[in-house]
């Protein structure tokens, strides 16, 4: 069966509305959660840089996001062990950001140097528990960091 132009156009319109209404209802932020949320990059394995969708540019755009209750190893450490392991996870981080469906930032607020500390949610996954399982990352809870012997981890 063909359909002239005219009732194509009607046939089409409630997909494009429901398309629309689908996306904008999945892209809501909240004054600590934001979804629909875009991976740029990162440098190591516990902050990201990333574009938060209806927020101003000046605010949302190539932000840096430190991942809530995690820290990584320095990549630029003096200690081989843990120059080893800040490779390993800024690569597991990386891999799993690249190929993400869907990244959200849950809980979302400043940390001790203003920065944003969010839980960082991909594919409804938490990264953080993520990396932590893999133990590429230890537990940090914002306080003052511990001497880690990144050795015994890998």
């Amino acid at each position: 069966m063909q359909l002239n132009g005219a009732k194509k156009f009607i046939f089409i319109i409630p997909f494009m509305f429901f398309t629309i209404q689908s996306h904008a209802f999945l892209c809501r932020n909240t004054d600590s959660d934001f979804s629909c949320v875009e991976y740029v990059k990162n440098f190591d394995g516990d902050t990201l840089t990333l574009n938060i969708k209806d927020v101003h540019p000046l605010l949302g755009n190539e932000i840096g996001v430190r991942i809530a209750g995690i820290d990584a190893a320095e990549q630029h450490s003096k200690d081989p062990c843990e120059i080893e392991m800040a490779r390993r996870a800024q690569r597991e981080v990386e891999t799993i950001m690249s190929s993400a469906r869907t990244v959200d930032l849950a809980n979302a607020r400043r940390g001790k140097y203003f920065r944003i500390v969010a839980d960082v949610i991909v594919d409804g996954k938490s990264l953080g528990e993520h990396l932590l399982r893999k133990r590429l990352v230890v537990p940090y809870d914002g306080g003052t960091k511990d001497d880690i012997d990144w050795c015994k981890l890998r």
